[in-house]
């Protein structure tokens, strides 16, 4: 007979994984959000005494998912795939769950 109270054990890990809408894993830690952009410095033709600066190419950093835990193989799948040279691009969001 079980006594206590339920272990979750999804408890802490508080990033949830969806791609293409199907709940693939959740994670402990998440990193590498943001995006940045370099300024193009450009002067006009006949004034030189004023540099304009235009936004340059937007720069994306990779997203890292630590300690995650998850009931199904299809990530791994996915990641062999890549590594094959077989590249899927996927919709995918991580969702902050409460705790």
């Amino acid at each position: 007979m079980p006594t206590g109270t339920r272990v979750d054990p999804y408890r802490n890990f508080n990033f949830l994984v969806e791609i293409d809408g199907i709940s693939q894993g959740r994670f402990a830690e998440c990193s590498g959000f943001g995006a940045s952009n370099d300024p193009i410095e450009y002067r006009e033709g006949g004034d030189n005494r004023t540099v304009r600066k235009l936004p340059g190419m937007t720069k994306y950093p990779n997203i890292v998912l630590k300690w995650g835990l998850t009931d199904s193989d299809e990530l791994y799948k996915w990641w062999k795939n890549i590594m094959n040279g077989k590249v899927d691009r996927r919709n995918g969001s991580i969702i902050l769950l409460d705790t």
